[in-house]
Parts: structure tokens; C-alpha cells; sequence
């Protein structure tokens, strides 16, 4: 044991407590209906996974993707590839652009292949990728095109003609890789103007706004709602609040978060807009089975993570949001083909909501670590010129600012379920489509900003499962914010009114918002390099073990 644990509130019969596996009727029995019900509920939750996620791949849009063939003179072929488009209106419009612009830079070329081809064979999939190729090839914004010719040499000089007649112009620059050379990724240059500063500032003040102002009501209005939107205090292991508080703040953010999505759409008909529209939708199973479990107090943790799954199924049909690579040699393999990917895509989702479920825990924990990986998260949709990305972190982040200024440091309202589901299927959606929409993107970019949150609940598992015999669904007070909140306690004599307490438990925040800086700052700066990327999320594990571990053998974090 790495400390004494408090007592089970599940052995106290009598009393149903909050996440709780047993419910002992008041004369000390079980209901066995209600055991058969809970013995049966894996298989049901099984079943139910796949037929979602078959759901989702029948009902996925078809991928189209622009390819152009052309044949020069000098016995030289280019192909022109780009990479997927989710409407087949949009691929034609970007086969004809392609057509046009060779018909006025070469006359004499002949277009032999203009076609929006459904499925991509396996060598054109690798021309798309950063491995290397058999013949030369230039890297586009949204593709490449490659050079084929007889004469290996006259294909290279026709590649690097290409990149010599580009050079001026930085936007249009098409780089040259020799055959069998590795050809990363391109990412725009980082302009910002004027219009998306002024937008962005924009989004993020109404979605504050709008966010504050539900908070006041909720404040405002407690007595009103507080039946049942009270979190009661000392009701099990998980709670460090002095006070009954209402736990519904996740309203305020989806109320900041469907004003801006409604207000884009009234006067910015565009693309992005309508992407936040499909987001806002995709996020609603999961958000609502989160709130009705902030208000009945009766919606177990396998309904809530079927429901962020049934989430992100939404977000395979309306946004296209698969995992495409882990750039882990053999499971990118696995990931190629659609059902395993749309699975493992539900999986990952359901599992990085239920993470920031996790460590929601104390005033501004959660949300502040939120605000930190989003803004990092914005920064990168900016490099890459991604509008919808940029627009959907900064709404998340105008949301998050104005439930914080009731959550944090008094702890007047609480995300509640509803707030922590909708948060992390919003993190996860995100970390999803930057890795799906730029392919320059690692896929170890998202995972070093989640690291925390996602390795928080990997070590509670092993650490209840393996170390301690129970559950790893077992409620207790032995999270590492947990410890260092029994640190500060211990720390200080004075906590037995509850203002101390309240003071003791905003000052645990400030910890995590530390961890998650320290791998936010190498994540902006190496969002490019997976092995970089890696080594740093495993650095963090260590860091994390170590100062856990720290904790418990110096006697601050003994519960």
C-alpha cells in the first residue's frame, strides 16, 4: 500500500453514494435484479460500441481526392494529387483550378487525367505521406505533384524548375525532393491580420460574455435550482468543497459556445463557420448525458462514456474526424483500414473526456488546463491557416474564462459533468482534426499537451488495480492533485473553517496549470518532431512517478 486509505462510503449501508458500486438496500441485501443488470451492462456497452461505430463507417462521407495528370513535353508526365476533399463539388472545383492554372503556365501541355478518385491505391497513399518516393516530387500547400519521366535526370531538373519558377513567391513555394529522399510536410508562414485578430478577439469576448452571464444566473438564482443542482459537500472521497455548490457550469459553457456558433453563422457565411455548427452538434451526446448526471445524480460512467463515443461517431460523420497515424510502426497499419480507425477514434475520444472528468477535481484545475492546451492548440491551427481550428479553440477558450471567473479561486460553481464531458470531447475533436486536416501536424503534438490529464488516469488504474487489488473504476482520494492537496492541508493548522479550505483547495490549480506549461512550451515549439514529441511525454511519465511517489515517501501526501 502506498498510503492508508479512507473509508469505502460503498460499506456504509443504507446510503447510495455518488459513483459507488454497490447500492445495498436498507435492510443490508443486494437487489440481484440490479446485480444481473450491472453483470450484463459490459456486454450491452460491447455491443452497443460496434454497432455505433459500424453506424459511423456506413454513414461516413466519401473522401474525394484531386488528381491531375499531365503530359509535358520532353516525354515528361506530372501528377498532380492533393489530398482529401469531404464533398465531391469541392474536389471538381479543385481539379478545374489545377486545369486552369497548367492551361495558362503550359499551353502546350496536355491534360490526359482529370478525374475526383474515391479510394486512393496504396502507392498514391504513399506519395501523400513524408516517405520517401521513386522519382522526384514537389510538395503543394494541399498536395504534391510528382515527375515521371524515362530520364530520371529530366524528371529531377523539370522538379527543380518548378521550385526555381516558385521561389519568389513564399505562399506558393514548392520545394523539390530528389526519388528516394523524405519529404516532410509544408505549414504556412504565421501571418496574422488585422480581420482575424479582430474576429478572434471578438469570438473570445461574446463567448465570455455569454458565459459569465449564465454563471451569474446561476449564482444569482441558487436557491431556485439548488434541489437538484447541488453538489453536495463530504457526500464521498472526491470531494474537497466546504459548501454545497451547484454543478452545472458546463450550461454556461455550451451557452457561450452556441451564441458564438449561432452569431458566425448569421454574419459570417463561410466554411469555418459552418464546421463549428457540426462540432456544436457532435458535441451534444456528450455533453448531455454529462449534465443529467450533474441533475439526477443517476447516469453511471459507462452511459456517459458511450455517449462522448456516440459523440465522436457524430464527429466521423460530420467533420470526417478518424485518426489517420499514431506514427507507430504497425498500428498505422491497423489504422489504415476504416472500421478499426473509426473504433479506436470513439475509444480515444470517450477516453480523453473521461481524463479531464478525472482531473476535475479542484477549483480552476480542469479549465485552466484547458485554456493553456487550447491556446497552444490555436497557435498551431494559425501556423497551419486553419480557420475553423483557431475559431473553435478561441470560442472554447472565451467559454472556459467566463465559467472561471465563478469557478476560480471562490469555487462558486463547478463544471460538473456536463462541462468536463463537453470539454474533453471538445479537446479531444480538435486534437483529432489537426492531426486529420494537416498531416505536417504529429500526432504526438496533441498527445504531449494531454499527457497530464491522460497519464493521470492510466497510473490510477495500474495504481488501484495492481498495487492496491481494487476496481480501477474504485472511487478514492489518492490522485496526484488529491496529494498534493493532503500536502498543502498538512502544511497548514489552520483548516477548519471554510474559507481555509476553500483558500487550500484554489491553491492546487496553480500545480497542474505548472505541468501542463512545462509540456505546452516544448509541444508549440516541436509540434513538427515526433521523436522530439515522444521523448518529452515520456519525460513527463517520469517527472510525474517521481513526484508522486516524492510525495507519499516525504509524509505530505499520506491520506
Amino acid at each position: 500500500m502506498l498510503a492508508v486509505l479512507p473509508e469505502d462510503p460503498c460499506l456504509k449501508s443504507g446510503v447510495e453514494y455518488h459513483g459507488c458500486i454497490r447500492s445495498p438496500l436498507a435492510d443490508g441485501s443486494v437487489n440481484t435484479s440490479t446485480l444481473a443488470k450491472r453483470a450484463h451492462a459490459p456486454i450491452v456497452a460491447v455491443v452497443l460500441f460496434i454497432a455505433v461505430a459500424g453506424a459511423a463507417h456506413f454513414f461516413r462521407g466519401q473522401v474525394y481526392y484531386p488528381h491531375v495528370v499531365v503530359e509535358a513535353q520532353e516525354n515528361i508526365r506530372l501528377e498532380f494529387l492533393q489530398h482529401g476533399l469531404r464533398k465531391d463539388e469541392a474536389c471538381q472545383a479543385a481539379v478545374a483550378t489545377i486545369a486552369d492554372a497548367i492551361r495558362v503556365s503550359c499551353p502546350a501541355c496536355r491534360i490526359a487525367i482529370r478525374r475526383c478518385s474515391g479510394k486512393l491505391e496504396p502507392a498514391y497513399e504513399k506519395v501523400l505521406s513524408e516517405d520517401p518516393i521513386e522519382m522526384p516530387s514537389s510538395r503543394l500547400p494541399y498536395g504534391v505533384v510528382t515527375y515521371i519521366s524515362d530520364d530520371k535526370a529530366l524528371a529531377l531538373a523539370a522538379c527543380r524548375e518548378t521550385e526555381r519558377l516558385t521561389s519568389a513567391n513564399r505562399e506558393a513555394l514548392t520545394l523539390c525532393y530528389p526519388s528516394a529522399t523524405k519529404r516532410p510536410f509544408l505549414s504556412k508562414p504565421l501571418r496574422f491580420e488585422f480581420a482575424q485578430v479582430f474576429t478572434g478577439l471578438a469570438i473570445l469576448f461574446l463567448t465570455g460574455l455569454t458565459s459569465v452571464f449564465v454563471g451569474h444566473l446561476i449564482v444569482r438564482y441558487e436557491a431556485l435550482h439548488s434541489r437538484w443542482s447541488h453538489d453536495p459537500a463530504d457526500a464521498g472521497p472526491q470531494k474537497f468543497h466546504s459548501a454545497p455548490t451547484p454543478r452545472i457550469g458546463g450550461l454556461g459553457v455550451m451557452a457561450g459556445l452556441f451564441v458564438t456558433g449561432a452569431a458566425l453563422l448569421a454574419f459570417e457565411q463561410s466554411a469555418s463557420s459552418e464546421q463549428l455548427g457540426y462540432l456544436l452538434i457532435a458535441s451534444l451526446p456528450a455533453f448531455l448525458g454529462g449534465i443529467t448526471e450533474d441533475v439526477t445524480k443517476n447516469v453511471g460512467v459507462l452511459t456517459r462514456l458511450l455517449l462522448t463515443m456516440l459523440a465522436a461517431a457524430f464527429g466521423v460523420w460530420l467533420l470526417g474526424a478518424v485518426i489517420p497515424r499514431l506514427d507507430i510502426p504497425g498500428f498505422d497499419t491497423l489504422l489504415k483500414w476504416a472500421p478499426f480507425a473509426i473504433a479506436f477514434t470513439m475509444f480515444a475520444v470517450g477516453g480523453v473526456a473521461n481524463a479531464i472528468n478525472i482531473i476535475d477535481g479542484y477549483n480552476g484545475l480542469a479549465a485552466g488546463h484547458a485554456v493553456i492546451v487550447l491556446a497552444a492548440m490555436a497557435w498551431v491551427s494559425a501556423l497551419v491557416g486553419d480557420d475553423f481550428l483557431f475559431t473553435s479553440a478561441l470560442a472554447m477558450i472565451g467559454a472556459l474564462l467566463g465559467f472561471l471567473a465563478w469557478n476560480y479561486p471562490k469555487g462558486k460553481i463547478f463544471l460538473g459533468d456536463g462541462g468536463a464531458y463537453l470539454l474533453g470531447f471538445w479537446l479531444a475533436e480538435i486534437s483529432v482534426l489537426l492531426v486529420v486536416r494537416h498531416p505536417e501536424v504529429s500526432p504526438w503534438y496533441p498527445m504531449l499537451l494531454l499527457v497530464y490529464p491522460i497519464f493521470e488516469t492510466l497510473f490510477s488504474m495500474y495504481r488501484r488495480k495492481v498495487v492496491q487489488g481494487q476496481s480501477p473504476g474504485h472511487p478514492d482520494r489518492m490522485h496526484l492533485h488529491q496529494v498534493i492537496y493532503m500536502g498543502l492541508t498538512r502544511a497548514h493548522t489552520d483548516v477548519s473553517d471554510p474559507a481555509s479550505l476553500t483558500r487550500l483547495n484554489s491553491m492546487v490549480a496553480p500545480f497542474g496549470w505548472l505541468m501542463t506549461l512545462g509540456c505546452a512550451v516544448p509541444a508549440v515549439l516541436l509540434w513538427r518532431e515526433t521523436p522530439w514529441l515522444v521523448a518529452a511525454s515520456i519525460l513527463f511519465c517520469g517527472v510525474y512517478v517521481a513526484l508522486y511517489l516524492w510525495l507519499f515517501f516525504s509524509g505530505r501526501g499520506r491520506v
